[in-house]
């Protein structure tokens, strides 16, 4: 039994690590400042949105209770949507 857990633990310790580094530097200077916050924020709650996962509209109703807690004004968060349905 302790084997398996070790094994299981190894494997969930090797997926944790399987994240690319994010690199601001492939993402458009436009939407640079967002994709930051966007990786350092988002998923700490829940799984992250990666960008181009999801359409325009989907995020707007999907993200539209996280606008009211998030400290981000209109512009920047308009900047998140377009960088994420991009």
């Amino acid at each position: 039994m302790i084997k398996t857990s070790a094994l299981a633990f190894v494997l969930l310790l090797g997926a944790c690590g399987s994240e690319a580094p994010f690199d601001a530097q492939t993402v458009p200077p436009q939407y640079r400042g967002v994709a930051e916050i966007h990786h350092a924020k988002c998923g700490a709650c829940h799984k992250r949105v990666e960008p181009g996962t999801r359409t325009h509209d989907k995020l707007e109703k999907a993200l539209s209770k996280h606008h009211k807690r998030v400290n981000m004004c209109d512009e920047d968060w308009k900047l998140m949507i377009d960088y994420l349905a991009q």
